[in-house]
């Protein structure tokens, strides 16, 4: 995070916000006590402990705008829990013993919807309904070159030189 008092930017690379944000989707949906039937709609995605449909959930996801960097937002649906409700429940309890800062959004007991603040700009938010329930991750700023600039890059991090210059952007290694 920056020292400067108020800047929540960190210099997390492309790929730790992608770690990050699959530690938080894991440790909330263990503390739910649901562990089926999560998935990324548009287009619907299982989150599962392959390989293949973690990775396609989160190389999916690329960085909104924020001020001078870039964070990651996903968002998982389940609508498969016999108790919505209860899940919340859970899920608050867990954050608030994590230590992150616990506020509702909407505080309808029939539909909890509640988020959670981290010091660095982080953000989580949990909703239910009776029917079904999304639970969202939103990495903090990241001021990191392969966040900031994630479209000139391939997989492994390298600068498409030739884009960057086609652009006026420069060539950073």
């Amino acid at each position: 995070m920056s020292n400067e008092p108020g800047n929540h930017t960190t210099n997390m690379t492309l790929g730790e916000q992608r770690e990050w944000v699959a530690e938080q989707l894991d440790a909330a949906i263990a503390a739910s006590g649901v562990a089926d039937g999560w998935f990324k709609s548009r287009p619907t995605i299982p989150w599962s402990d392959k390989g293949i449909d973690r990775d396609g959930v989160l190389n999916m996801s690329f960085p909104f705008d924020c001020g001078s960097g870039g964070r990651l937002i996903v968002s998982l649906m389940n609508t498969s829990s016999e108790d919505p409700i209860a899940a919340s429940e859970n899920v608050r309890a867990f954050w608030e013993s994590e230590g992150w800062a616990v506020s509702n959004i909407r505080s309808y007991e029939s539909d909890p919807y509640f988020r959670a603040d981290g010091e660095d700009g982080a953000q989580l938010a949990f909703m239910a309904t009776a029917e079904h329930m999304s639970l969202e991750v939103v990495t903090a700023c990241s001021v990191h070159a392969t966040v900031t600039n994630w479209q000139y890059r391939d997989e492994e991090g390298n600068v498409f030189t030739e884009e960057l210059e086609r652009r006026g952007g420069g060539a950073e290694r």
